[in-house]
């Protein structure tokens, strides 16, 4: 299935799902677990992306009313990437607050522990931008639209990471 075709099946006649809640589980659903995936990249918590996933739904099924039937996983994704955005935010103050640094969080891929070392090493939004572009096949425009940025910024977000990554994973090069 390309882009294309996930984009095109992640369109949704409101007319017909108007206040309909398994009209809503229908659309958004299977977007659930690829959306807990994402926010385990930014968040580098198993737990906490899916306490900020659960959030997210139901942010998403309280607003489904006023959603414009466009892309169903770019709004719940931009939900959930706002919600994990925050979530990172907090606990760096509460930290602050009591006087503690925030402990690197240990999550990989076994696949290839390398390339995820080096995706920790980049910021929240940064990771996110690339992985947005690469493993779900958004355009930076529609990436500048989900994290509420100019598109020249995610240009620059995805450039860098991918010149840190080449220099993480070639230092050779």
């Amino acid at each position: 299935m390309t882009s294309v075709d996930v984009t095109a099946a992640a369109r949704v006649d409101r007319s017909a799902t108007k206040g309909d809640p398994d009209a809503f589980e229908a659309a958004v659903g299977p977007h659930y677990a690829p959306l807990i995936r994402r926010l385990v990249l930014v968040l580098g918590d198993p737990h906490d992306a899916e306490d900020v996933a659960q959030d997210a739904y139901l942010a998403a099924f309280r607003s489904w009313d006023r959603f414009d039937g466009s892309d169903v996983r770019a709004w719940l994704y931009t939900i959930g990437l706002r919600l994990a955005f925050n979530h990172r935010r907090g606990r760096r103050r509460w930290l602050a607050a009591i006087g503690r640094e925030a402990e690197p969080r240990a999550w990989s891929d076994p696949s290839d522990p390398d390339l995820w070392a080096a995706l920790a090493t980049l910021d929240a939004r940064t990771r996110s931008a690339l992985l947005l572009n690469v493993l779900d096949g958004y355009t930076q425009a529609e990436i500048a639209r989900m994290l509420s940025v100019p598109e020249g910024t995610v240009a620059s977000w995805m450039s860098r990471a991918r010149t840190a990554l080449r220099r993480e994973l070639d230092p050779g090069r």
